[in-house]
C-alpha cells in the first residue's frame, strides 16, 4: 500500500496508457492486490483483471469447508457472489470518462460452476475480478489518480472486508455459506444414490421449478407458482449421511414421456431436467432437481454444419447417390442435423437424450399413416426415431426422456409415462397401457454406425487473418459482445445457440481456450489420431487435476468451466472442422 500511493500519484494526468506500469503486487493491511492484466483504453473490453490474495489464517474460513473439491467450489462460488454484493454495496460505478472507474466481476448465472475467478491453495485463497482505472478529460483521456487511489484504499478495501473475513460476517451469512456447502453435498449424495437405483434423474418435493421468464432463470416471482410433488408411485426417498432424508420424484433409466396440455408445465419440466446436471444456489428452487451428468438435450438445427457423420440408422442414402454412413453437410437440415447430434452426443458418451416436440424435427420424429399412403418407404429415405427408440434403449442402453403434447406415438413406446396437469405432476403409465396396449416394441434391432471419428492434427487454428487489413492475427478467441453463444475463433463463427445446456457466456469463452489447449496436444501427438472421446475426456480430466488455469486464458479470472458434451458439440459447429479417414 505503501508503494502504491506514491506509483499512482506519479502517474496523474498522464496518457492513460501509462496504468500499465501498475502491472505487480502491493501489500494492504489484509490482503495483497496485483494487477495481471492491464488495458491501456479506458472504455477498452474486456478492461484490466486485478486479483486479491487473502491468506487463509486471517480469513478464518471454517476448515471443514475446504475439504473436499465440492466443497471448495460451493464456497468459491458463494465468495465470488459476496464479492459481488460488496461491488454493489460500497462502489461508485462508472465514474470516469467512457464508464471507466469500476467494478466487476464474471458474469453469474444461477449455477455454481468451476470458474477460474476464485482459486485456493494450502495457505490463501485468491479472488481475481475486472476493473476499470478512471480516466478524465478530452480524447484518449489522462489517468484520474485522485478516483483510482479512492478505488483501491477505500472501496475495494471494505469489498474485501465484507468478502473473505468469516469473523465479519452476521449470522445471516454465515448461514447463507452453510447453504452453499449443503446443496452440494446432497446434490453430491442425490447423485451417487440416483447412479445406484438405475434413475436418470430427481426431482425434490417443493421445488419450485418455473423460472422468472424465458431471458431470466431466476425463479419466478409469482404468487400462482406450485411447488413441484411426486406422484406416489414414483415417490423416493433419499438418505443423507447427515440423518436427514429427501423425497421427491424418480425418474428411471429406458423411456420416458411428459405429456399434457399446453401451459400446463411440461417444459418447465424438461427444463428443470436439463439444467439439473449443474448444481443450483440456494434459493434458486431447482436445488435438489438432480438430473445424471451425462444428459444431453437433442433438437432440430437447420443451417449447421456436419462433418462425417454416420447418420445411417435414421437416414437411408439421399438422392443424387448422397450417403448417410459418413455424412457432411454445410446446411444440414431438420431432421439431418437432429439425426447427427443423437450420433454426436452418444459419440460424446452420453446415454441420456432429451427431446422436446417443439423443437425437433416432426419428419424426425414420426410418419402418420395418411402420409405413408402418399409416400411409400423407397420415397422417404427417413427412418422416423419412433420406429427405433425401443431398440437405441435396448442396444446402446441409450435412456430418453421426451416431451409430446401433440405426437402420441411415444407413448406407446415409454416405460414411464407423466402428465402434467396445471403443473401437477401425474403417473399415468398404467393408463396409457389400459388405453394405448403394451409397450410396442421393435422388431428388427438398432443397426450398428460408427461413432468414433478421430480428428485431423491440424484442426483447431486460432490464426485470423483480417483481409480487408491485409493484417494476420495469431489467435483469435472471443465471444460476440452482441450474440454471447457465438464464439469467434481463428476464422470460424461457431454458433452455439441452440446447445441448451450452456449456463452462461463465460463457458462460450472457455471452449475457445479448450480449442486452443486441443489443438497444442494434437501437435505434439502428431501421427497419432485419436477420437474426439478421446480428447474430452482428456481435458476434463487435466481441468479437474490442474484447475482452468492450464488453458492459459489472455485474461486470467473469465472463464468458467464447460461440460465435455458442450466441448463436443462445439468441436462439431467448426465448419473448417477435418476428420481423419480410416
Amino acid at each position: 500500500m505503501n508503494k502504491l500511493q506514491p506509483l499512482l500519484s506519479s502517474l496523474a494526468d498522464q496518457s492513460f496508457q501509462n496504468i500499465r506500469k501498475l502491472r505487480g503486487s502491493y501489500h494492504f493491511p489484509r490482503f495483497e492486490l496485483s494487477f495481471i492484466k492491464m488495458q491501456g483504453s479506458p472504455g477498452a473490453n474486456p478492461a484490466s483483471i486485478a486479483s486479491v490474495k487473502i491468506a487463509l489464517s486471517d480469513s478464518q474460513l471454517p476448515e471443514h469447508f475446504l475439504q473436499t473439491a465440492e466443497y471448495k467450489l460451493a464456497v468459491a462460488d458463494f465468495l465470488i457472489r459476496r464479492f459481488r454484493y460488496g461491488i454493489d454495496r460500497f462502489a461508485q460505478q462508472n465514474r470516469g470518462k467512457d464508464g471507466s472507474g469500476s467494478f466487476n466481476t464474471i458474469a453469474l448465472s444461477q449455477k455454481m460452476l468451476n470458474r477460474d475467478s476464485v482459486l485456493f491453495d494450502d495457505d490463501a485463497v485468491y479472488l481475481r475480478f475486472i476493473i476499470s482505472l478512471p480516466a478524465k478529460g478530452q480524447g484518449g483521456g489522462v489517468f484520474d489518480a485522485e478516483q483510482a487511489w479512492i478505488m483501491l484504499s477505500r472501496e475495494l478495501t471494505a469489498i474485501v472486508d465484507a468478502t473473505f473475513f468469516y469473523q465479519h460476517y452476521d449470522e445471516q451469512t454465515r448461514a447463507l455459506l452453510q447453504q452453499f456447502v449443503d446443496v452440494q453435498k446432497t446434490r453430491a449424495e442425490i447423485i451417487q444414490f440416483i447412479q445406484q437405483q438405475a434413475l436418470v434423474a430427481f426431482i425434490a418435493n417443493d421445488a419450485k421449478l418455473p423460472r422468472h421468464s424465458g431471458v431470466d432463470d431466476r425463479p419466478s416471482l409469482s404468487g400462482l407458482v406450485k411447488t413441484f410433488q411426486s406422484p406416489a408411485s414414483l415417490q423416493i426417498t433419499i438418505p443423507l449421511s447427515n440423518g436427514r432424508s429427501i423425497t421427491g420424484m424418480g425418474i428411471k433409466d429406458g423411456i420416458t414421456c411428459i405429456t399434457g396440455g399446453g401451459y400446463h408445465g411440461k417444459s418447465t419440466l424438461m427444463q428443470a431436467i436439463l439444467a439439473g446436471v449443474y448444481a443450483h444456489i440456494p434459493g434458486d428452487g431447482r436445488e435438489y432437481a438432480v438430473t445424471r451428468e451425462d444428459a444431453f438435450f437433442i433438437r432440430a438445427e437447420e443451417g449447421r454444419s456436419i462433418r462425417d457423420v454416420d447418420i445411417s440408422p435414421f437416414i437411408s442414402d439421399l438422392p443424387n447417390g448422397l450417403k448417410t454412413d459418413c455424412f457432411s453437410s454445410d446446411n444440414a437440415s431438420g431432421s439431418t442435423s437432429q439425426a447427427a447430434n443423437i450420433v454426436e452426443a452418444i459419440e460424446s458418451g452420453s446415454r441420456l437424450l432429451l427431446f422436446d416436440e417443439d423443437t425437433c424435427a416432426t419428419n424426425f420424429l414420426v410418419r402418420d399413416e395418411l402420409i405413408k399412403k402418399i409416400l411409400d418407404a423407397t420415397q422417404e429415405p427417413i427412418k422416423p426415431l419412433y420406429s427405433t427408440v425401443r431398440s437405441l434403449w435396448k442396444k446402446q442402453r441409450v435412456s430418453m426422456i421426451f416431451v409430446v403434447g401433440g405426437l402420441g406415438y411415444f407413448l406407446q413406446k415409454a416405460d414411464t409415462c407423466l402428465l402434467m396437469d396445471n403443473y401437477r405432476c401425474d403417473d399415468i403409465t398404467a393408463k396409457v397401457r389400459d388405453k394405448l396396449g403394451a409397450i410396442a416394441e421393435e422388431d428388427t434391432p438398432f443397426p450398428d454406425f460408427s461413432a468414433s471419428r478421430r480428428l485431423a492434427i491440424d484442426n483447431f487454428d486460432p490464426a485470423y487473418i483480417n483481409r480487408r487489413l491485409n493484417k494476420t492475427l495469431a489467435k483469435r478467441i472471443k465471444d460476440l459482445r452482441n450474440a454471447p453463444r457465438q464464439l469467434e475463433y481463428g476464422m470460424d463463427l461457431i454458433n452455439l445457440d441452440t446447445v441448451a445446456q450452456i449456463a452462461e457466456a463465460p463457458q462460450i469463452l472457455a471452449i475457445g481456450y479448450c480449442l486452443l489447449a486441443l489443438r497444442a496436444q494434437l501437435k505434439r501427438l502428431g501421427d497419432k489420431p485419436e477420437t474426439i472421446r478421446f480428447w474430452i475426456d482428456w481435458l476434463e480430466d487435466q481441468i479437474n487435476k490442474h484447475g482452468l488455469d492450464i488453458l492459459k486464458p489472455d485474461y486470467p479470472g473469465t472463464l468458467s468451466m464447460p461440460r465435455k458434451y458442450e466441448l463436443a458439440a462445439a468441436i462439431n459447429r467448426i465448419r473448417s472442422l477435418r476428420i481423419v479417414q480410416e
